[in-house]
């Protein structure tokens, strides 16, 4: 199991074994640490990679409901003889609504 944090004194034990050992392994040295460094960087990594992020019921039923409002708005425009005009402003008011749902919660997760 690769190690989770790197300790300072890990650090200063290189610097010392460095000092005492003198420059001839100073190449082993530094690709120890290297090593050491990496194992960590990759255990964060895979442990952000196996995180999913929550549903957002609340886009979902935002979605849905939209879907099932459009249905219903649609008809009544096309027979009470709105046309193409009324079916995209049916559709435009829709988008509006689901895009400004949109952009509001990635403005709010931005701040956090």
């Amino acid at each position: 199991m690769p190690p989770e944090k790197l300790e300072p004194n890990e650090v200063g034990a290189a610097f010392a074994a460095h000092r005492e050992l003198g420059p001839q392994y100073e190449l082993e040295l530094a690709e120890s640490l290297v090593d050491r460094v990496n194992a960590v960087i990759d255990s964060r990594l895979a442990v952000q990679r196996n995180r999913r992020p929550p549903l957002d019921w609340a886009q979902m039923a935002l979605g849905l409901g939209s879907l099932a409002l459009s249905v219903p708005l649609s008809a009544v425009t096309i027979t009470q003889g709105g046309g193409t005009v009324g079916l995209i402003l049916v559709f435009g008011v829709v988008a509006f609504v689901n895009l400004a749902y949109v952009l509001s919660r990635a403005l709010h997760h931005r701040r956090d």
